[in-house]
Parts: C-alpha cells; sequence; structure tokens
C-alpha cells in the first residue's frame, strides 16, 4: 500500500460523521450560536489563569503551549479561534502584533476587555470562521500562525491545511484531541455513549506528509479539573459539547452524577481531577 494514494481526507470525514462537533460545524450560524453562548464561562476560566510555577490555571494546557510556541518580540501572530485570549493576551506580551480570528463575537468582545484589563494595544481583531476568512482574503501573511483546540470540526483537511500553510511564513502551530476532558467520557460510556471519539489527529499528520510537509508531532498531556456546583450545573456543561441527551441517557446521567456528588463527603460541589491528552502538530516553513 503506498501512503501517498490513499485519501486521507476522506477517511477523516467518513471517522467525523459520527462527531457531534463536525455536525455542527456545517452551519455557521449554529456554530457562532454555540460558541457566543459559552464566551462568558472561557472568560471565566482564563481569568483564573495565574502567573507562577505551581498554578499556572485549572487546565495546564496553556502554559505547555505557550512553553513550546517559539515568539521573538519582531513576531506577527495570527491566533486561529482565538476565543476570549486564552493563548492571545499572553503571546501578545512577546509579540510585535497579533491577529485573532473568531467566528464568535462574543469571544472577541470578552478579548477585547482582556487586552484591555492588561494593557495590551498589538492586537487587531477578525470576526469570521476561518474558511470564509481566507476565502475572503481578510487574512494575510504572518510569521506564525497557531491553531490551539479550534480546527478539530474541520471538514476538509487538506483545504484547511493548505490554508493554514500559505500565510505562515515561518512556522504552524496546531493542536488535536487525544483524549478531550476524560471526565466526559466517563459520562459517556455511563450513559452507554462510550463509541462517540474524535477523529484520529494521525490523518492530519499523513495529509500534511502526502502535502509534502515534514511536521514533529508531541503529545501533551495536561492535568484539566472540571467543578460544578450541581447536577444541573453539571449537566449543562456536558450537554453543550455533544448531542442532546435521550429522557433514558438522561435518567442515567443523573443517577450517575448523584453518585459522584455523593462522594464529595457532604460538599456541595464536585470536583474530577484527570489527564487530557493533545496532539501538537507543528512545522517550520
Amino acid at each position: 500500500m503506498d501512503l501517498k494514494t490513499i485519501d486521507w481526507n476522506k477517511l477523516w470525514q467518513e471517522e467525523s460523521a459520527h462527531s457531534h462537533w463536525h455536525r455542527t460545524s456545517r452551519d455557521d450560524a449554529a456554530s457562532k450560536a454555540l460558541w457566543d453562548k459559552r464566551a462568558d464561562t472561557f472568560t471565566q476560566r482564563i481569568n483564573r489563569v495565574k502567573d507562577n510555577d505551581n498554578n499556572i490555571d485549572q487546565d495546564d494546557y496553556i502554559g505547555k503551549m505557550l512553553a513550546r510556541i517559539e515568539v521573538s518580540p519582531e513576531s506577527t501572530i495570527l491566533d486561529i479561534g482565538c476565543g476570549p485570549g486564552t493563548l492571545t493576551i499572553p503571546l501578545a506580551k512577546k509579540a510585535k502584533n497579533i491577529t485573532a480570528l473568531d467566528i464568535s463575537c462574543e469571544m472577541l468582545k470578552h478579548l477585547k476587555k482582556n487586552a484591555a484589563r492588561n494593557g495590551i494595544k498589538n492586537i487587531s481583531y477578525i470576526n469570521s470562521s476561518w474558511d470564509d476568512a481566507f476565502a475572503s482574503n481578510l487574512v494575510g501573511m504572518h510569521d506564525i500562525v497557531i491553531a490551539s483546540r479550534s480546527l478539530g470540526a474541520t471538514a476538509d483537511i487538506i483545504e484547511m491545511l493548505g490554508s493554514v500553510d500559505s500565510v505562515a511564513g515561518e512556522a504552524v502551530y496546531l493542536t488535536f484531541p487525544v483524549i478531550h476532558l476524560p471526565f466526559d467520557w466517563e459520562v459517556y460510556k455511563a450513559i452507554g455513549r462510550g463509541d462517540r471519539k474524535h477523529p484520529s489527529y494521525i490523518y492530519i499528520v499523513n495529509a500534511l506528509y502526502q502535502m509534502g510537509i515534514q511536521v514533529n508531532v508531541e503529545i501533551l498531556h495536561s492535568r484539566v479539573r472540571v467543578q460544578f456546583s450541581s447536577i444541573a450545573d453539571a449537566i449543562d456543561d456536558l450537554q453543550w459539547r455533544t448531542d442532546p441527551f435521550t429522557p433514558q441517557e438522561k435518567e442515567k446521567l443523573i443517577t450517575f452524577l448523584e453518585s459522584k456528588f455523593a462522594q464529595q463527603q457532604g460538599s456541595p460541589q464536585f470536583t474530577h481531577e484527570g489527564k487530557s491528552l493533545w496532539a501538537l502538530i507543528w512545522w517550520r516553513k
């Protein structure tokens, strides 16, 4: 079998057909609404970031990514799917300027507030999906292109990778889930959804190989902690990332969560700590 003749794009699409994220991504309006609704929650999470070695953040993925992205005071950066500034804010402090691209106007509103709070003035903002932004020539050349946990729902990986590579002058950094939010998968197993998986990052690596791009791959082991104030809070947090729970699944979910809250020995909150795994795929031009 010749690796160069395998249609990795087709294989990616076949596997992603079962993914909630991929179905949502086909409708820009639905995707925008989804992320607009979560903007407040995402902002609360990144505002818990602390500048010390012991507690960079509840999910130390951020610190690990910042340690791997090579940036200089003269660097220009494109952050695709920037959200409220998870990486944009700390990178803007190191770079010459940064372009923040996100489909959610609410995410960008929070990013602007976070930038103002930090006295940062070297960020440009583009409110668009990545594919519309590239198709409309809204994105120019940048030294570094980053898509952190933001391209996993892409339908056409060849188009996406070609677009990203075309605007990068020096380097590209992409991350895709291997095991994202381990508590979610514990929940899916408990309610009978154990087969809901993300498409494998290996399709991305092989597609890049076919494109003649030699990449580096590293699996980032990231600690992650989820905390819920009530069963209703937990269900709301879990529901937005997956297909609607059926009545039968919700019944099983409530029973599962009741047992988890009971294990907290009277605490009004439930906390779960685990390990998430992310594939960091990066290359130099």
